[in-house]
């Protein structure tokens, strides 16, 4: 039972993570929030679904929806972030739920207010370890995620964007002087934080089979969460906090009730927040 529920937790938490992350990308870059992370993710998991009712496959559907959601990323930089550089820091802030908002009220006018339900485009395997039974949809889920996070990780790390985005981070003046475009890099970044989310909508669809125009509300906080947790800015940190918090909702689920799940969620984060705000691996230190 507990191992089978751990599997279940990683697999939900992965989700959390690539929310998580997009969130941390954009903070790390411009230290402001995109409030409209949540709603991007929602557009991303709408475009898997409509993907799959038209018969494209499963693989497929994902590179669109990364493609989509991106490009709905950048369309938040361009419209809420870019023409506010020199405003209050608050202005992205409104901005960005001011352009969730209008995003919820356009899906609802496109995929309707009730539950969506994700197509089963291909038969669904059962594989058997010990006690343990795993499902070909969450073995896909836990690769795609983690292939994505490790991928993302080196790619910050070892390319010519990766170390743009780290010289960006220290100061777009200082980036300039670099030779970097700091619209460029801010841009991309944004395209980046849009596919992590259209990539997690799609894989939370296969998770939770419904959705509607308003799941990228809680899906978005928990991501604020996970990104508190593992530390401002951390991209490492999202990804572990990410995962320990779908453990956590996973386990209480099980072993208690799922009334409990959004107060022990939030309870950690207020506790965090008050008591150990630079997370649990340490806000982002930037390289020199």
């Amino acid at each position: 039972m507990f191992f089978q529920q751990l599997i279940n937790g990683l697999m939900l938490g992965s989700t959390y993570s690539l929310i998580a992350i997009g969130y941390t990308l954009v903070l790390g870059l411009l230290q402001m929030i995109n409030l409209a992370h949540g709603d991007v993710f929602m557009v991303g998991a709408f475009l898997g679904l409509t993907f799959a009712y038209l018969g494209i496959p499963l693989y497929l559907s994902l590179i669109l929806a990364m493609v989509g959601a991106g490009i709905m990323g950048i369309l938040v930089e361009r419209f809420c972030f870019r023409p506010l550089k020199k405003a209050h820091f608050l202005g992205p802030l409104v901005s960005t739920i001011a352009f969730g908002i209008l995003l919820q009220n356009v899906g609802t006018q496109i995929w309707g207010s009730e539950p969506s339900r994700y197509p089963q485009t291909a038969e669904i395997a059962q594989f058997h370890l010990g006690p343990v039974v795993v499902s070909s949809i969450q073995i896909i889920i836990l690769i795609t995620s983690l292939a994505l996070m490790a991928g993302l990780d080196m790619f910050i790390r070892r390319t010519r964007m990766g170390r743009a985005m780290r010289a960006t981070s220290e100061g777009q003046v200082n980036a300039s002087l670099l030779g970097v475009d700091p619209d460029r890099v801010i841009s991309f970044t944004f395209f980046s934080s849009g596919a992590l989310a259209g990539v997690a909508g799609v894989l939370t669809a296969l998770v939770y089979l419904q959705i509607t125009p308003f799941i990228g509300i809680r899906q978005g906080l928990i991501g604020i969460v996970a990104m508190v947790i593992g530390g401002l800015g951390n991209v490492r940190g999202a990804m572990i906090a990410g995962l320990l918090l779908g453990i956590i909702e996973v386990m209480n689920d099980a072993y208690f009730t799922a009334g409990y799940r959004d107060i022990i969620i939030f309870g950690i984060f207020f506790i965090f927040i008050v008591f150990k705000p630079e997370g649990l691996f340490g806000a982002f230190k930037k390289e020199t």
